[in-house]
């Protein structure tokens, strides 16, 4: 780890987006290279929605068809694949950094501070497309059928990956906050109800009280409503654009946070 000191070059004249995208990337990759280290991270994260996906259909594909859902398989992927994105380490290894003392030794360096955040984050997002990408790629070659196609499933890997982002942001953020990697690993509990308080596993014309209720105050339902139409219905731009435009929202709230929470830590 204490590699990355020596890769950037304080006596290097650079303009500032020069040495903000090479610090960027050098800290991406370095935190490519730690999940790769660590696979007792991703691996659970690669194998996890696959599980899910195949033992959920086996389990419900009767049950409904009896309800007027005729590709389950289509219906319940939303749910695998937004789970492949939203695992893994999300500011684990920053706040091992921070817990380990290694952070403070970067803060003196001439790295951007806005770079120590964004490199990483975006090494990450890279990393939960590629999980994303594997759980569709697996359900269409087992016989999983998508109204859109393949570009239809690249696309809903990709909002997928946007949703994912925010994630990542939140867990950036209590990294920073708490310098404590079991914080940081807890995020992932506090999110399972976000899961089940949605359309996770039936439409919400199947809900009823305050199950459909908490189902349309959760922002996952619109995110699950663009992937849906995606696999389901076909090029549907008002979901699927409603579904951009959440993830985007949650995205733009969780960086704020994340990028407050550097501040804070710097000062």
């Amino acid at each position: 780890m204490s590699s990355l000191g020596a890769t950037i070059e304080p006596g290097r004249p650079a303009g500032r987006f020069d040495g903000f995208s090479r610090a960027a990337l050098k800290l991406g990759i370095r935190e490519v290279r730690l999940s790769l280290r660590n696979p007792e991270v991703f691996v659970p994260n690669l194998v996890l929605p696959v599980a899910l996906f195949f033992i959920f259909v086996a389990a419900l594909s009767t049950f409904a068809r009896d309800a007027g859902i005729q590709n389950y398989g289509g219906f319940f992927l939303p749910l695998a694949i937004v789970f492949a994105v939203v695992g893994g380490s999300a500011g684990l290894y920053m706040a091992s950094d921070i817990e380990s003392g290694y952070f403070d030794k970067l803060l003196v360096t001439p790295v951007s501070r806005s770079a120590l955040l964004l490199g990483p984050m975006g090494a990450d997002l890279v990393r939960i497309f590629v999980q994303g990408l594997l759980t569709a790629s697996i359900a269409m070659a087992t016989g999983t059928e998508i109204a859109t196609g393949v570009l239809g499933a690249v696309v809903m890997v990709l909002i997928s990956s946007l949703f994912g982002l925010a994630f990542e942001a939140l867990g950036f953020a209590i990294a920073l906050r708490t310098g404590n990697p079991a914080a940081s690993r807890s995020l992932a509990e506090f999110m399972f109800p976000l899961f089940l308080l949605t359309t996770s596993f039936a439409p919400i014309e199947a809900m009823s009280g305050w199950l459909a209720t908490a189902a349309r105050l959760n922002p996952l339902t619109y995110v699950f409503g663009g992937l849906r139409a995606l696999t389901l219905s076909g090029w549907d731009a008002d979901e699927i654009m409603l579904a951009v435009a959440t993830a985007g929202l949650l995205v733009a709230v969780a960086l704020a946070l994340a990028l407050r929470a550097l501040r804070a830590h710097v000062r």
